[in-house]
């Protein structure tokens, strides 16, 4: 009987990192991460309160709480081990295989997934087929256009979109292990794939993908607006956005698309939570620009990234707009957000 050390694995993926990749915003309250509950119906006050000193979780309006493991096996309708291998971004066991929840004594491990040639060739496989798939889909093209996307942007970015029931087949085709692409994160058991009816925007790093997240067109009831792979999510934009000594930080990945089409140096957060890896890459720049959005998950997170990063960040203020991309969108908003990023219409907020 395979052993899983649960315990291991719940600190090297901590509940408010794997939360926040599910599209919830956390915001700080006391020793408490808040945000809305995604197991009901959450139109009012914030009721999921996220614990990590402890690493759990609890809604205080519908009752469901657990560690990080049964918050994956709720919102993604998966068994245990499948709920083990999506936390760790790896598989951990054959199907069907029983696997006894108990703790072992630490031991060292990365706190990375080390993935193989078979898995980095599945990841950019995903995103050819992704990225094709979006230039040829009409009614995808429309959804990104209307968020004020141009086709330029999205072939720098490959960009892409998932239709669903593509990517086993492409897989096969290219002679590519499937079981890889499971390992990854791109497949569930069930051979559903993750980003199904979702624009995906990778995170490109010397040429290859190390990441994905999907944001969902349309809407899906207790869908998450935002789903990335598993593992640690990386800055978006990292690679460009390093080579400058400023740099905007944005929340969004269409807001950081939108910044990118405009030319200006930016980094996605994917969320509001700022692991402490993100927080010393940005702390290698010498001035911050935080637009992040304008909302209370926005709001506290600025004021926590304001503490953290000192005099080197400066909170810039989205006007009349909830955050980059919808500002864009509107008539008039692109020639008023080159106008800010350019610091000639810069509003500092309070």
């Amino acid at each position: 009987m395979e052993r899983i050390d649960t315990e291991l694995l719940k600190r090297e993926h901590p509940i408010e990192e794997v939360v926040a990749r599910y599209g919830i915003e956390l915001r700080p309250t006391g020793r408490t991460l808040v945000g809305r509950c995604p197991f009901h119906p959450d139109g009012g006050r914030p009721n999921l309160h996220v614990y990590p000193s402890n690493n759990s979780f609890y809604c205080y309006r519908c009752a469901i709480g657990g560690d990080v493991i049964s918050f994956v096996e709720r919102i993604e309708r998966v068994g245990f081990l499948e709920a083990v291998a999506r936390v760790a971004g790896e598989a951990l066991s054959p199907t069907g295989r029983r696997v006894r929840r108990t703790a072992s004594p630490p031991r060292p491990r990365s706190r990375t997934v080390r993935w193989g040639p078979d898995e980095r060739a599945c990841l950019a496989a995903a995103v050819e087929l992704y990225h094709n798939r979006l230039l040829t889909d009409p009614a995808a093209m429309a959804y990104v256009e209307r968020r004020g996307l141009d086709r330029a942007t999205l072939e720098a970015c490959r960009v892409g979109y998932a239709g669903g029931d593509e990517l086993i087949p492409y897989l096969r085709w290219r002679r590519l292990p499937v079981q890889a692409a499971l390992r990854v994160g791109l497949l569930g058991r069930d051979g559903r794939e993750l980003m199904a009816g979702r624009v995906v925007v990778p995170e490109i790093r010397a040429g290859q993908p190390i990441w994905m997240v999907g944001r969902i067109v349309g809407s899906e009831e207790n869908a998450p607006r935002y789903l990335g792979l598993p593992g640690r999510k990386p800055l978006l934009g990292w690679e460009e956005a390093s080579r400058s000594r400023e740099v905007w930080v944005v929340e969004g990945a269409f807001d950081w698309l939108t910044l990118r089409s405009c030319r200006v140096p930016a980094l996605a957060l994917v969320g509001t939570h700022v692991s402490a890896d993100a927080l010393r890459s940005l702390s290698r720049f010498d001035r911050l620009y935080l637009a992040l959005d304008n909302d209370d998950a926005g709001r506290s997170a600025t004021d926590q990234l304001l503490q953290l990063l000192g005099s080197r960040a400066v909170p810039a203020r989205i006007p009349e707009a909830k955050d980059v991309s919808a500002l864009a969108a509107r008539p008039e908003g692109r020639a008023r957000l080159l106008r800010i990023v350019h610091r000639e219409d810069l509003e500092v907020a309070a």
